[in-house]
């Protein structure tokens, strides 16, 4: 009969060599989970492609903010103000307001439409 210590080796040398195949077949991953509703409203604008309204592109063209602000700042840590209300739930498109109050302070409406993201407005706020 095998001893528990020889069981473990084992176990942890079968373990291992399956995690080694699984990294060389598949890659590493990068994995986010975003289970809570303002989260999930904000990845979701990023993953789509994003078109600009002609107030929002004003906005961006006087403060000087380029694509990598606006998706790794702007979309991440802003706050979803409207969630739980009609807007979001409005077919085709959903619509969002977000406070972003970081470094500079911006609100944000935007509409996430089959597979789109549309900047609606983007205000500075003193």
């Amino acid at each position: 009969m095998m001893g528990f210590w020889k069981r473990l080796r084992f176990y942890l040398f079968g373990v291992s060599i399956g995690v080694v195949l699984v990294l060389i077949f598949f890659g590493p991953r990068s994995m986010q989970c975003s289970y809570f509703p303002n989260s999930r409203a904000l990845e979701e604008a990023k993953i789509y492609p994003m078109s600009f309204s002609e107030s929002a592109q004003k906005t961006i063209d006087a403060e000087g903010i380029d694509s990598i602000f606006l998706k790794n700042e702007i979309f991440k840590k802003s706050t979803v103000t409207n969630l739980g209300t009609d807007e979001v739930r409005e077919t085709p498109c959903r619509t969002y307001r977000a406070q972003y109050r970081e470094k500079k302070k911006y609100d944000l409406v935007y509409q996430i439409c089959k597979k789109q993201t549309l900047v609606m407005e983007l205000k500075k706020v003193e």
